[in-house]
């Protein structure tokens, strides 16, 4: 029998949570190796482990699966399905060893990880998964990308994006602890702040949110402060100054909030739809209720079933109600919390929802609508609500209509801090979304950013151990073993799963492209391009590293200790210098340019910031231009093939470059031999249409299989 009115009854204790939880995957396991079979020995060799150190689900390269019970316990067997199909696809793809071949910064994993979902989920989705209503990334999410790519090209993508230019930024320069606070601290409250370099004396001055505030130095790197009085929830600036330097951090003020899962219901809906209160800082009870309201207060009265599975989700099913944009209201304690609930008018979710403060344009966005279509005499503005929701003239650059639910636009100019409101219009009906600059997202009317870790699948996606994580060894506690699955066990099964994937294709062939073109991939033992083109790179990068040689260009300092003769002094080391040859012809597609765009970035990384000399090139070369970040690669052409003259035009640049990278469909004649102009260099090829025959000997190759899935 349900409480009355939205009354919840008394949470379960952890022991019985638990339990319930691992009966859920273990229905779940066994749904989804009935729906994918030929996963099914995947599925059964990933052991489980149960954490409420995360938020909801990861795993790790031994195939250990971790789970929050409380998380599990807010889905249904359907949704379990598609959490058990998506953590296994990791391991299955390597995603963990793709990512360390790509000798990328280990902060990046982040944008490793939804570019690795991006390419799950797209084929989950294809075979009908169903997965939680959280914030899932596909290909449409992310600006410029679309279905079939591989993850490294949509990490790309990311990594250009303003979340990779902020991950790539250098850390803070101080640690504050605690970092974080409650609104409702007890007061006064001590924060300790740890600079990075020594400079603090006693003469440090200290102020957070730009007013100034007492401070104990006690040594050079280390002060302290109290905060005498509550500030308000959001993100204060912390500053510490002193004669000899500047540090500074965020200091962020927590207060109890919550967000909806899924956060809008469409018309074609269910005659009652579950709904997940994922709650920040709350305690929900059996003193906890739930209303849902209309815009201007009202009572609705159409929650049911309101489960409590944690202080923290809570679970109710939403009957037939009135399209418009409702309230959910949360009644816990003194405290009254509340969302907004679209229901049955047009959505626009918008990634990224948020941009940093002083931005660089253009900026891409994603957007992807519900209950709307869109089609060619779809339009975009922005609106400032600040300004009575005028339009901001020249915010938005031309709206590209990618699907009938998918749209790409550009912010065309800077914007100032603030909340503003995107809105696409269409025969009509408009969709809109959020999107912040610059300012907190509660302040700024968004939902809070969910806790650390919400979209981390674990180091099996990539990256380093997570805290949560077992170690290598594959024991427990007690020395023993834990049933986890080490590396050649990983890799009979992907091969056994691809024959699995394979015979399934044969017998009935109902298998989404991208399990078919890895399958093919892993029984087809073919070099990882990707991974010989950064090996390519790492090793031009050390030799020239390693080219330390005395010069008379600075004599040595010794030389003072020898009248009459000069020393000379050790040379150090440069950053390696490379050019790329595109072949611009009317023969190479858009869509291999993309991937020389994609893999541009790569070499640009390895070369330190030197930045990297492009030539376009098809019967004749263009002038080469240095670059430095991927956005300003400009590539013209078109006409006839002849990349000899291309290979030349690199040799003789000035200084003398130390790799020269020629990207082609090998459609074009050959030189015979390494340009005298520049003979010790280190060239090759990129082959982006697959094996050509007349490919030199002296020339390094690397083919580029025409259908390069996520394998």
């Amino acid at each position: 029998m349900n409480p009355p009115r939205g009354r919840p009854a008394a949470a379960p204790d952890a022991d019985a949570l638990q339990e319930r939880a691992a009966l859920r995957l273990a229905a779940g396991r066994a749904r989804a190796g009935e729906l994918l079979p030929y996963l099914g020995d995947a599925l059964y060799a990933v052991t489980t482990v149960p954490t409420t150190a995360i938020p909801t689900v990861g795993v790790d390269p031994r195939w250990r699966m971790y789970y929050n019970p409380e998380f599990i316990l807010t889905l249904d067997v359907a949704e379990v399905v598609g959490v058990w199909l998506h953590e296994v696809g990791h391991p299955l793809r390597r995603h963990h060893e793709r990512f360390d071949a790509l000798g990328e910064p280990q902060g990046l994993h982040p944008l490793f990880n939804q570019a690795g979902d991006c390419a799950i989920n797209d084929d989950l989705r294809s075979a009908g998964v169903r997965l939680p209503a959280i914030k899932a990334w596909y290909p449409e999410r992310v600006p410029g990308a679309a279905a079939g790519m591989t993850a490294e090209q949509i990490y790309r993508l990311l990594a250009d994006s303003p979340a990779g230019r902020r991950l790539a930024a250098p850390p803070p320069s101080m640690l504050l602890l605690p970092g974080a606070v409650r609104h409702d601290h007890a007061v006064p409250a001590r924060v300790v702040a740890h600079t990075r370099e020594p400079f603090l004396t006693a003469g440090a001055r200290l102020a957070v949110g730009g007013a100034p505030v007492p401070v104990a130095v006690h040594d050079a790197r280390t002060a302290s402060f109290d905060l005498v009085t509550r500030l308000p929830p959001g993100e204060h600036p912390v500053e510490l100054t002193d004669a000899d330097g500047r540090a500074s951090a965020v200091l962020t003020v927590t207060a109890p909030t919550i967000t909806l899962r899924p956060d809008h219901l469409p018309r074609r809906r269910n005659a009652h739809e579950k709904v997940v209160v994922v709650g920040r800082g709350t305690r929900f009870s059996a003193a906890t209720v739930v209303d849902l309201l209309t815009a201007d207060g009202g009572a609705l009265g159409a929650v049911a079933d309101v489960t409590p599975v944690s202080a923290t989700f809570l679970t109710f099913s939403v009957g037939a109600v009135p399209e418009g944009t409702h309230l959910v209201r949360v009644r816990t304690g003194e405290e009254v919390l509340q969302a907004a609930l679209p229901v049955g008018v047009p959505h626009l979710d918008l990634s990224p929802q948020r941009l940093p403060g002083g931005h660089a344009v253009p900026v891409a966005l994603a957007g992807v609508g519900d209950d709307v279509r869109f089609d060619a005499t779809s339009t975009a503005e922005l609106l400032d609500p600040a300004a009575g929701l005028e339009p901001v003239a020249g915010a938005l650059g031309h709206l590209r209509v990618l699907g009938p639910q998918v749209v790409n636009l550009d912010v065309a100019r800077p914007l100032a801090d603030g909340s503003y409101l995107v809105v696409v219009t269409t025969a009509g009906e408009q969709a809109s979304a959020t999107l912040a600059v610059g300012t907190d997202r509660s302040a700024a009317g968004q939902p809070p950013p969910p806790p650390a870790g919400y979209d981390d699948c674990g180091s099996g996606a990539g990256g380093p151990r997570r805290a949560w994580e077992g170690d290598a060894s594959g024991r427990d506690a007690a020395g023993n073993d834990d049933g986890s699955v080490d590396a050649g066990r990983a890799e009979l099964l992907r091969q056994q799963t691809a024959r699995n994937v394979l015979d399934h294709v044969r017998s009935r062939g109902s298998v989404p492209a991208g399990w078919e073109r890895w399958a093919s991939a892993v029984l087809t033992p073919v070099v990882d391009w990707r991974r010989e083109l950064t090996s390519l790179t790492r090793r031009v990068s050390a030799s020239v590293a390693g080219a330390r040689d005395y010069s008379y260009a600075r004599p040595s300092r010794r030389a003072a200790s020898t009248p009459g003769v000069v020393l000379p002094a050790m040379r150090q080391p440069r950053p390696p210098r490379a050019a790329i040859v595109v072949d611009t012809s009317g023969s190479v597609t858009d869509e291999m340019l993309a991937r020389v765009h994609a893999e541009t970035a790569a070499v640009l990384r390895r070369v330190h910031g030197s930045g990297v000399q492009v030539i376009a090139c098809d019967a004749a070369a263009g002038r080469a231009r240095l670059v430095r970040r991927v956005q300003d690669v400009v590539l013209t052409g078109g006409g006839g093939t002849d990349l000899r003259v291309g290979f030349t035009a690199a040799a003789a640049l000035r200084p003398s470059v130390d790799l020269v990278l020629v990207a082609t469909d090998g459609d074009t004649p050959w030189p015979e031999r390494p340009p005298p102009e520049n003979p010790g260099a280190t060239y090759a090829v990129l082959l982006l249409d697959g094996e050509r025959e007349g490919v030199p000997p002296w020339l390094r190759t690397i083919t580029v299989p025409r259908d390069a899935g996520d394998a």
